[in-house]
């Protein structure tokens, strides 16, 4: 697909901004008479808020050209207003030109409704209030609701949402920060091993619930979904991924005695390796909405069924390997203390579903 915007893209983008220009400081009437009394002159144009191709102003190389022709990417501007922002990226940037849409349609809304219509507006910014304190990008997709609205406010929340902990797990593996240690005396460590994987069963058992949860949110064939259930859900995910960073690091700044350093090295991410699973979620629906929006088989009553399956596993032979270091460590053969260790489970295996009517 072209990152052009569509003709029905572009007349309702200049009909929701009354054929102004977006621009605050602007605001001048882009459509008028023409001396051909069967045409207008119109010297508005829909305007690309993150540039349509390589080298175009604020392109952004991770959108997808689905994303960039969508109405969500786009302010409907004079021509004179369109060449200046394009002439200098760095003092026109996507957050300022989406501020600018938002701010003029709200214009709008006041200037030219009557109390019904103001009424209503202000009961569309009370639904979305909870995104409020988000990037421009997703107030736009709550706001629009474009084809595939669901798995693209849910690609951009995930984006969002986790970049902090994931963030935060990547500083914990490079050793950037310290927090509070534990020492763990050598009568201990098969208590703390046991503790530990037991800790593991329990903070991996909300993985399918979540992911069934979100699928759920998105609607059934031909039924729109639950904007604030697609929040709730990708919040709980943020509140999941931080829960698992709090254990990773629990886990590295634990010391035990030397000789079952190898038994806390096997233990140290084992979980924190997981939540990179999640960064591929975003992408899988990317892909999806542009699925929807191409040629595809699916209809109402025979949607289009794609999947994907998210492994939670453990490394390979990681129990085998598990059990060697620990009997090289206890210096025992028989490791009956240790029998809680040797139980870890292979973690999950979730197949994520996204239907296309």
């Amino acid at each position: 697909m072209q990152p052009d915007f569509n003709k029905k893209t572009v007349d309702v983008l200049a009909k929701r901004a009354a054929y102004r220009c977006s621009n605050p400081d602007c605001r001048v009437s882009t459509v008028g008479p023409n001396s051909d009394p069967e045409k207008a002159t119109t010297i508005g144009e829909a305007a690309h808020i993150c540039g349509a191709r390589d080298k175009s102003a604020r392109y952004n190389v991770n959108m997808s050209d689905i994303a960039r022709a969508e109405i969500t990417n786009a302010i409907w501007l004079c021509r004179n207003c369109h060449k200046k922002i394009d002439r200098d990226e760095q003092l026109y940037a996507p957050d300022l030109l989406f501020a600018w849409r938002e701010q003029h349609e709200e214009f709008v809304a006041a200037e030219l409704g009557n109390a019904s219509d103001r009424i209503r507006t202000n009961l569309d910014s009370l639904d979305i209030e909870e995104f409020s304190s988000y990037p421009p990008v997703i107030r736009r997709i709550a706001i629009d609701k474009p084809e595939g609205w669901e798995w693209r406010l849910t690609a951009e929340l995930m984006r969002h949402l986790n970049k902090k902990p994931i963030r935060r797990l990547q500083d914990l593996r490079d050793n950037l920060y310290v927090s509070s240690v534990r020492v763990v005396e050598e009568s201990e460590v098969p208590d703390w091993a046991n503790d530990v994987i037991e800790e593991m069963l329990v903070l991996i058992s909300p993985v399918t619930n979540l992911l069934s949860r979100l699928t759920d949110s998105w609607g059934t064939s031909g039924v729109s979904g639950d904007i604030h259930e697609i929040h709730h859900i990708c919040c709980l995910i943020r509140d999941y991924l931080e829960q698992i960073i709090h254990h990773e690091e629990r886990l590295h700044h634990t010391r035990v005695p030397k000789r079952y350093k190898g038994v806390a090295q096997m233990l140290q991410d084992l979980l924190g390796s997981q939540i990179d699973k999640f960064d591929s979620i975003p992408d899988f629906l990317d892909e999806a909405v542009s699925l929807a929006m191409s040629e595809h088989e699916g209809t109402t009553e025979d949607p289009l069924v794609i999947q994907k399956t998210i492994e939670f596993t453990l490394p390979k032979n990681w129990n085998k390997k598990f059990e060697r270091e620990l009997r090289q460590a206890s210096g025992k053969r028989s490791l009956h203390q240790f029998d809680g260790c040797l139980t870890l489970l292979v973690l999950a295996a979730i197949v994520f579903v996204v239907v296309i009517a």
